[in-house]
């Protein structure tokens, strides 16, 4: 089950999406590498300007690999409906 705050936090960034309030922004690591950042946009008016606060980052090159590693909660109510092994098979061991 999905806790209230987290249901809570997941609307409020569904609102700043909708308002356009929310930029990926690509950015490079220290060793050049290509990676990009979420970040929730601050317009200050007095300067006409944008404050760019990161919150989050989005994985290069995919998540799929990662995902075969992670497993639910026992408590999940419902189906998980990721097939770990029959997309990457011998990627757990």
């Amino acid at each position: 089950m999905i806790s209230k705050e987290s249901q809570r936090n997941f609307r409020e960034l569904m609102r700043a999406v909708s308002q356009g309030d929310i930029s990926v922004v690509e950015c490079k690591d220290k060793k050049g590498r290509d990676f990009q950042v979420l970040c929730a946009l601050v317009h200050q008016p007095d300067i006409d300007e944008y404050e760019y606060i990161p919150f989050g980052f989005m994985l290069t090159p995919g998540f799929y690999p990662l995902m075969n590693r992670i497993e639910p909660p026992e408590n999940l109510k419902g189906r998980w409906s990721w097939p770990q092994e029959q997309i990457f098979p011998g990627l757990n061991s």
